[in-house]
């Protein structure tokens, strides 16, 4: 009898260690993840006693603010749903999203406090967060967003050095009108609260050549006046056309010269296969391990197989040829202003070099000789789904390079993603010094 109450005492005393355990871990180890996280109703409840900071533009422009109406305050977005994909939007009922959530500590005027600790150690006093000024620019935003039309896709321009101008995607939805449209929303065929320039993932196509001739170029396996392996060509072609088009072959040809192992590793250093680091969610992609069949090698070098990437990611990718070989950081956010005015202005992440200045060089010769005079450019058109999608990333100015800007639009082909490009880029380069 003893034995059975011996080992009953046992038993009662593993149980009560792993809940405390379990216990421990919810409210020690994972304590900040949830008080953060956009959906908590505590922290949105708690929230309402502090008057948020405002998004704004590059310019000031408002983004998103805070009124009040009669006894309550609610977050108004003027400009519906032309951002409403990077703005994102902050709900009562359905938490927040966007720059919304992910600088959401700033706008609550937290700093480094975690949100709970911030708003207990400001509990008695009048409190106001932080306005967040951000990169975006409205004109080349709405220059973006009326490029796209009524088409669904994406729009990112960019700077070299990483910081976003515009980021625009459709189908969009007004975040002013979000809880009583939200079950519409959510089921629609056309997935409006996708944000196609971060989160949407299409084959890349050409574009991805980009990677594959920077890696041949890097271990002088070839240069700019190589012949091209190009079968069916009219005329004897050079490496310094792989870009421009009619030859995918070639790019397969390389890509298993080069072998899986140093294309990985090359894409992988161009941050493919992983989410660049931003103050948005940004989807990873995907990025096959290098494997040894030719015919997947092939796919992946062309990119028509295998590899998965955003439009942010494709034009980080020609960012960093643009700025001579340094990968940059795409981001959002320029400074903080507090409401006197006062301002402190947020570095830009720091660049890392994954290539050589001359091979970075060499790269943005073929992308002259693939797009214009004017823009350094590579465009495709994949499948997707059963569906074509169209692409364009290019440099502009072609020989100097400022701004990036990445289309992807589905349902249509390269030649309507150049003519969405070459409306946005002439608006971009106004507003860039």
């Amino acid at each position: 009898m003893s034995r059975r109450v011996v080992h009953l005492a046992r038993t009662y005393l593993t149980l009560l260690a792993l809940l405390a355990v379990w216990a421990g871990y919810w409210q020690v180890v994972r304590d900040p993840d949830l008080a953060r996280h956009p959906a908590n109703p505590r922290l949105v409840l708690a929230e309402e006693r502090i008057h948020r900071g405002r998004i704004l533009d590059r310019h000031l422009g408002v983004l998103a603010e805070t009124v009040r109406r009669g006894s309550r305050t609610v977050r108004t977005y003027p400009e519906g749903e032309v951002f409403a994909h990077p703005v994102g939007y902050r709900s009562l009922l359905l938490g927040k999203a966007g720059l919304e959530a992910g600088v959401d500590a700033h706008l609550l005027g937290v700093g480094q406090l975690g949100p709970w600790q911030g708003l207990r150690v400001r509990g008695d006093r009048p409190r106001r967060g932080f306005d967040v000024v951000t990169t975006l620019d409205r004109e080349v935003q709405r220059a973006a967003w009326s490029a796209l039309g009524a088409r669904a896709g994406a729009v990112v321009v960019m700077e070299v050095g990483g910081a976003i101008l515009a980021s625009a995607s459709r189908p969009s939805y007004n975040p002013n009108r979000l809880e009583e449209t939200w079950a519409e929303l959510r089921w629609s065929t056309g997935s409006p609260l996708l944000d196609r320039a971060t989160n949407g993932l299409y084959p890349p196509g050409r574009p991805f050549g980009v990677v594959v001739l920077s890696a041949a170029l890097s271990r002088g396996l070839i240069t700019l006046d190589s012949p091209l392996d190009c079968p069916g060509s009219q005329r004897g072609r050079l490496a310094r056309e792989i870009l421009a088009g009619a030859c995918d072959h070639a790019l397969a040809s390389l890509g298993r010269l080069l072998g899986g192992r140093v294309l990985w590793e090359t894409a992988r250093a161009f941050g493919f296969g992983k989410a660049p680091t931003s103050e948005l969610p940004v989807a990873d992609g995907e990025l096959p391990e290098p494997e040894a069949d030719p015919a997947q090698l092939d796919r992946v070098s062309s990119g028509r197989g295998g590899v998965l990437a955003s439009p942010l990611q494709m034009a980080a990718a020609a960012a960093t040829v643009g700025r001579g070989g340094e990968r940059v950081q795409p981001y959002f956010v320029l400074a903080l202003r507090d409401e006197a005015g006062a301002v402190a202005k947020r570095p830009a992440p720091p660049a890392a070099r994954i290539l050589a200045p001359e091979v970075a060089a060499a790269v943005q010769e073929a992308l002259r000789a693939s797009g214009t005079p004017q823009v350094a450019a590579v465009a495709d058109t994949v499948r997707a789904g059963g569906l074509p999608v169209g692409w364009f990333v290019g440099l502009a100015p072609a020989r100097r390079p400022k701004v990036v800007v990445a289309v992807v639009v589905e349902g249509e082909g390269e030649e309507v993603a150049a003519v969405m490009a070459q409306k946005v880029l002439p608006v971009a380069l106004r507003v860039i010094p």
